[in-house]
């Protein structure tokens, strides 16, 4: 996200560092975790949205994906936990049993990586926790793919899934940093398409404000690991994640439409939402808007981490699984 790091925030980033980059590999007496393709639905319908330049963006990625233009396939994780499935049945995508209650996982790296391997310990934990499988599409990247691609990866895997036979109500969508920002934007655009929604949403250590206006990023610049550059600034997040301006076009105000920063969206209308941060994040204050905005989000926080320090640590990721585990497996009020 366009660090800049002092040597005290650089040791306590390291610090952050998950036991998967020291040992990415999952011993299958734990669980499974298996790279699949997948493909965009042949009644999948072309985009339709507000704004001329999204939409002149939206119907490229659409037709790229229609004449098969991109080189890499589409393809997903799939994780399970041994005590969810066997290693053939998380191999199948499609439901083991009517109902089958599954994740999609949106994974963070600032809209510039997509950190599947890094996190393949966490993957399976979440099923081991929520007793589900879990689904990761490995969506593309800025700056060689830009906005909107990874919405359209990511809505496209959520449309995949629900032509397998998965309905929109068992699916719950966890999204993590820019995963959250994109998550959220993938459920605008289903609800802008007027498709079914996923049944929950949870997001942890959400970025859904891409004009950086938030003041937590200056508030915490000491204690957070992501470093702040301002929009203005071509080589900033959120500019490296839009690309190139187009002639004419306000970039700061670009930036608040709601498939940019879902903060500025409709998730108020959305499906019930749990929102996950620390308390010295760079990001903390998105999440508080955010929670300010949806009356139904519940919003946790947890003091002292910052935006790697939230995933560390077996006390802080107990806490956040139980809460993620009541929260997906509560039902929904009618």
């Amino acid at each position: 996200m366009g660090h800049i790091l002092s040597a005290k925030v650089l040791e306590l980033g390291m610090d952050a560092v998950v036991p998967a980059m020291r040992d990415p590999e999952i011993p299958s007496s734990v669980g499974q975790f298996h790279i699949v393709p997948y493909a965009m639905p042949a009644a999948q319908q072309p985009y339709v949205v507000d704004d001329p330049v999204i939409q002149a963006r939206l119907t490229r990625v659409y037709e790229q994906e229609q004449t098969g233009e991109l080189e890499e396939p589409n393809t997903m994780v799939v994780a399970c936990a041994s005590s969810v499935c066997t290693s053939e049945q998380a191999l199948d995508v499609k439901p083991q049993s009517s109902g089958e209650r599954i994740v999609l996982y949106v994974c963070g790296g600032g809209f510039v990586s997509s950190d599947t391997a890094l996190l393949k310990w966490h993957y399976v934990r979440v099923s081991q926790e929520l007793g589900q499988r879990v689904f990761v599409p490995r969506y593309h990247v800025a700056p060689a793919h830009v906005f909107p691609r990874a919405i359209h990866d990511v809505y496209t895997a959520f449309m995949y899934l629900v032509n397998q036979g998965f309905q929109a109500q068992d699916i719950t969508v966890l999204g993590i940093s820019a995963g959250a920002n994109i998550a959220l934007a993938v459920v605008e655009l289903l609800r802008i398409q007027k498709e079914p929604e996923p049944s929950r949403i949870v997001v942890v250590a959400p970025c859904v404000d891409l004009t950086l206006s938030m003041d937590s990023w200056t508030r915490n610049h000491d204690k957070c690991v992501l470093g702040y550059i301002p929009v203005d600034n071509p080589h900033s997040m959120p500019r490296v994640y839009y690309g190139d301006v187009e002639s004419g076009v306000d970039v700061f105000a670009m930036l608040r439409h709601p498939l940019l920063s879902p903060l500025f969206g409709r998730a108020h209308a959305g499906p019930p939402l749990q929102i996950h941060s620390g308390t010295c994040d760079a990001l903390a204050d998105d999440a508080v808007a955010l929670a300010q905005r949806v009356p139904h989000a519940e919003l946790i926080t947890y003091p002292g981490r910052n935006h790697y320090t939230i995933l560390r640590g077996k006390q802080q990721l107990d806490a956040m699984y139980a809460h993620m585990r009541r929260f997906i497996q509560t039902p929904c009020s009618e």
